[in-house]
């Protein structure tokens, strides 16, 4: 194997590994989204209902930090993924010249 060679498969490797990170980081987005929606089901219960227990407010809380970091967990990501597809091109661009 050249080098070159060794570097692309090095590069897919980690490309295949953050493609699968986002991938599991979108499914926990979705997950906490769930939760969201979840709470503000039992909101319009309770606006229906007339009633404000205040029940789950540390949840909710909790959710909405979860659903921010993992956002921020999903743009780093994408970000390192974006500078991995530019390491790739820059390899291929060097071996058609």
């Amino acid at each position: 194997m050249t080098d070159q060679n060794h570097k692309i498969q090095t590069i897919m490797t980690r490309r295949i590994s953050l493609v699968q990170a986002i991938a599991a980081a979108n499914c926990e987005h979705l997950r906490l989204n769930q939760i969201a929606s979840g709470f503000l089901v039992l909101d319009q219960k309770d606006d229906e209902e007339g009633t404000d227990l205040g029940a789950g407010d540390a949840e909710r809380a909790t959710n909405v930090e979860a659903l921010a970091a993992c956002m921020t967990r999903i743009e780093t990501l994408e970000t390192e993924l974006a500078a991995v597809d530019q390491d790739l091109a820059a390899i291929i661009e060097r071996d058609d010249t």
